[in-house]
């Protein structure tokens, strides 16, 4: 009964890391999500200072509104990254110590099972032992 709740235990412990290891991916999304809208924005304003360079100067007075409202958003995908960055690293934690977990009862599962078939083994050893110990006392008399 003790083996198979060991399993038990075991099948559970493994949903336990898919489910970090789910978590972890979603964070990561969210990392690469936040990174390609910064690398948007750059792009956005390369391609505004490219296009007011060719402008007059006298039509060039929007321009500073939109790079203060480019900082901002910067400011704020810097932030968004950062907070991203922190529930990564305890994604990462999580399913380290999920791991951990799961592989005391692997290792557990695993020790139980050799010291099973080690008995199993002795007393095959010890059934072929009392049939070889017949056939010779049969042979003898």
């Amino acid at each position: 009964m003790a083996k198979k709740e060991l399993h038990t235990l075991i099948r559970l412990r493994k949903w336990d890391v898919d489910e970090k290891q789910r978590a972890l991916a979603v964070v990561l999304r969210a990392e690469e999500s936040i990174i390609a809208r910064q690398e948007a924005l750059e792009a956005e304003i390369k391609n505004e200072l490219a296009l007011a360079a060719q402008l007059p100067a006298d039509q060039r007075g929007t321009l500073h509104g939109y790079f203060k409202r480019c900082e901002g958003y910067r400011a704020a995908l810097t932030s968004a990254l950062d907070d991203v960055r922190q529930r990564i690293v305890k994604a990462q934690d999580q399913l380290a110590e999920a791991y951990r977990r799961l592989k005391t009862f692997e290792v557990t599962q695993k020790q139980r099972d050799l010291a099973e078939e080690h008995e199993e083994n002795r007393l095959e050893t010890i059934d072929l032992d009392e049939i070889g110990l017949n056939l010779h006392r049969r042979k003898s008399a």
